[in-house]
């Protein structure tokens, strides 16, 4: 698998075009209560190399964070769990043996946790393969000590070709089953990649056989994999179709994985894009069963939009999109999106301007339809890649990284939505 260009058909092309045209379909921002959120700590720093970060809570309300570093020439893979007893600085733990290192720090690792408090992370370990430069593979492997200590990881993809497996999603649901689903071109598949599917029945101790989703997914657009209140498993991905268009799609499996359903477009966007954006989705559900899904495009006039649609249907239609960004000044970036059981969908992003990049959030409390102001959540000049997570107590956690040189740090902010809920 080769490696692409980033789009913004170039920031200061887009940024020229935002100083001129307000995004379209945007909502106007509500008169809302922000979200009461705690001082920004920082969970690691140094002046080597960080990844971005992956945000999960545990059933018990506890917070486990993971990300990759590179100190020297030397990769690891790491997560620490954070409670009110511990605090940010906590010694983290190292996933990954020396023989898995991880491919690259280009994406945060896969984090899940499973119904017995197990914390399962995915990473693509490199293959250093001579006939093949980008070749890796992916891996899983397990914590039963809340995340002290990791079991050797076991291989997911069964193909045994020398290629880049990678970007990888997984879900662990109530059933135990541990479902994975990454990008990869085993098949030769004219767009660059086919988004393939497994699953583990036991834990992660072993790995059933790989199904191919979909034979022309973007190649480095991350899909993601969630279930619903019923226990149905679902994936979003971005989806190449002829012309290179590059719209979302989602789909649903109601046999725990065994089966999907064919791929519903979320809305008509028409991107062409002849490269990759490096821009998957995010999906989620209400505890009514709605389906949340928010994602980046530049539609057919290449203006870049931060979306968020909805479903009450079973994903068969989507409702108009809810654009998010509204501002005429910056270019949004990096969008991700966390849902609470009642509705409540809190949004993060990159907001960038010609001489910084800061990370913000909008909130709707109306489960979807309309969003709150601009909540500017960073302070210093370059904060990228934010992630966020929500846990049903109306526990919130938000983290990202930051660069002020000699130094690159990931940081965090957490709140709760208790004030915000009805």
């Amino acid at each position: 698998m080769t490696r692409f260009r980033f789009p913004g058909t170039v920031l200061t092309s887009v940024l020229a075009i935002l100083l001129a045209a307000e995004s379209l379909m945007a909502e106007p921002a509500l008169t809302l209560p922000s979200l009461p959120l705690g001082p920004t700590k920082t969970v690691v720093e140094g002046t080597y190399q960080l990844s971005p970060p992956a945000l999960q809570f545990d059933q018990t309300g506890h917070l486990h964070l993971a990300w990759f570093d590179q100190q020297g020439e030397t990769r690891a893979l790491r997560t620490v769990q954070l409670t009110a007893e511990k605090s940010v600085s906590a010694t983290p733990t190292q996933v990954n043996p020396p023989s898995s290192e991880p491919d690259s720090l280009h994406q945060a690792p896969g984090l899940t946790i499973g119904p017995h408090q197990e914390v399962f992370i995915t990473w693509a370990r490199a293959d250093k393969h001579p006939a093949a430069e980008f070749a890796a593979d992916v891996m899983l492997s397990v914590s039963h000590d809340r995340g002290a200590t990791f079991e050797p990881p076991r291989l997911v993809n069964d193909d045994g070709a020398p290629i880049n497996h990678s970007f990888e999603s997984l879900h662990a649901g109530a059933d135990g089953i541990v479902s994975i689903t990454w990008l990869d071109n085993r098949n030769k598949e004219k767009s660059g990649a086919g988004i393939h599917f497994a699953r583990s029945r036991d834990g992660g101790q072993t790995i059933e056989k790989n199904r191919t989703m979909d034979g022309m997914a973007c190649p480095c657009c991350r899909p993601m994999v969630t279930a619903a209140p019923d226990s149905s498993l679902w994936v979003a991905w971005r989806k190449t179709f002829a012309g290179n268009v590059r719209d979302i799609v989602v789909a649903h499996s109601t046999d725990a994985g065994q089966t999907f359903s064919a791929p519903t477009l979320v809305h008509k966007d028409g991107w062409v894009f002849p490269a990759c954006p490096h821009r998957g989705p995010s999906i989620g559900f209400d505890r009514t069963g709605r389906v949340y899904i928010a994602w980046y495009t530049e539609g057919a006039d290449e203006q870049p939009r931060l979306f968020v649609a909805t479903s009450d249907d079973g994903g068969k239609t989507f409702s108009t999109p809810v654009s998010l960004h509204t501002s005429t000044t910056s270019v949004p970036d990096q969008l991700r999106m966390a849902v609470h059981p009642d509705g409540v969908v809190i949004a993060v992003w990159e907001e960038i301007t010609g001489v910084r990049k800061r990370t913000v959030m909008r909130i709707s409390l109306d489960r979807g339809r309309s969003f709150g102001p601009l909540q500017t959540l960073s302070d210093g000049a370059k904060a990228e890649y934010p992630t966020v997570a929500i846990h049903a107590d109306g526990s919130v956690a938000i983290s990202w990284t930051e660069h002020a040189w000699p130094n690159n740090r990931i940081v965090l902010r957490s709140g709760n939505l208790s004030p915000l809920l009805p």
